[in-house]
């Protein structure tokens, strides 16, 4: 019983404001490009530019799959967020090993450099979720791309 209906019917309007306000805008894969560089650490020598239709403004999740035109296979997932220091570019640089899980190829993190350098990489798909509370919310896009 509810003493004050005003007061119940203030809660469940905020709180449906709040919810429909944390939703982010829907965001469409535009181009996968694989990115080496032949300098530095072997850790950050092969990355990925995932770029959208327009610059992020939540944080969203992703899971990813990579196959080389050699059979090798990696296939990961995490959060994705626009950068902070360049929060309206619509491309996203991430580190192919942060990929890297318990369930991957023994020695993945030699045979990324080896298999996805820039132009061996045969085919790259890409799901793109929004994101709700660590958990995967509403699928936004999918896209395949090859011969990247």
């Amino acid at each position: 019983m509810m003493r004050h209906p005003l007061l119940g019917l203030v809660i469940v309007a905020s709180s449906l404001l709040l919810s429909a306000c944390g939703e982010q805008p829907k965001v469409h894969v535009v181009s996968i490009d694989m990115v080496s560089t032949e300098t530095g650490s072997p850790d950050f020598r092969r990355m990925v530019k995932i770029c959208f239709d327009k610059p992020l403004s939540g944080v969203y999740h992703h899971e990813v799959r990579f196959e080389s035109k050699d059979g090798f296979v990696l296939e990961g997932s995490g959060k994705i967020q626009a950068a902070v220091s360049d929060p309206d570019n619509p491309c996203i640089l991430k580190n192919l090993n942060q990929y890297v899980t318990k369930n991957s190829p023994p020695r993945s993190r030699d045979l990324i450099d080896r298999y996805l350098a820039q132009g061996n990489v045969a085919s790259v798909s890409i799901s793109i979720w929004g994101d709700e509370s660590g958990a995967k919310g509403l699928k936004m896009d999918t896209k395949v791309f090859n011969d990247r």
